[in-house]
């Protein structure tokens, strides 16, 4: 037992801190990995670009229609049940909206679709107990809305593709 107690120092290291200062520089530089990835990600594929890029001018007036109805679920157009409009304007004579969307067209420039949304009006939900009509109320949980969509897409040397829906919330 002796012989191992000859070989022990009091003594400390002296080197300090090389764990925290390479944990830092390592950090550092997964951290400048990570975003060169991000960006190269962001520019190859155009996941970053708010402006909507599709192949035809119809499938943009279709994914206008979408962005409405997507929009109609999540309760933004609540508003035009009291006559305003989600953009914080007055609704029209025929409750309608005006929603401007910009697109592009792939390898192209950015074109216009322009949306009208009417509120038409309202119709209790399937399953749902009518009452009579001077004293029917509204659903509780906001169903019920029948909303007109049209969709008109400008495009390319003056095309143009409108698309018009039905959608009951």
């Amino acid at each position: 037992m002796e012989n191992y107690r000859g070989r022990y120092t009091s003594t400390q290291h002296k080197v300090k801190g090389v764990a925290l200062i390479s944990v830092l520089v390592t950090g550092i530089l997964v951290a400048v990995a990570i975003a060169g990835l991000y960006y190269i990600l962001l520019r190859t594929f155009g996941t970053s670009e708010r402006v909507r890029v599709y192949t035809s001018t119809k499938e943009a007036a279709v994914g206008g229609v979408n962005y409405v109805v997507s929009q109609i679920k999540s309760g933004v157009f609540d508003t035009m049940i009291d006559g305003n409009c989600p953009s914080g304007g007055q609704t029209d004579a025929n409750n309608c909206c005006e929603i401007t969307t910009r697109y592009r067209l792939s390898g192209d420039s950015e074109y216009t679709n322009k949306i009208r949304v009417c509120l038409s009006g309202y119709s209790p939900p399937p399953g749902e107990q009518i009452s009579g009509v001077a004293y029917s109320r509204f659903s509780a949980t906001g169903g019920g809305y029948i909303y007109s969509i049209v969709s008109e897409a400008e495009g390319p040397r003056g095309s143009m593709a409108r698309i018009e829906a039905v959608y009951m919330r």
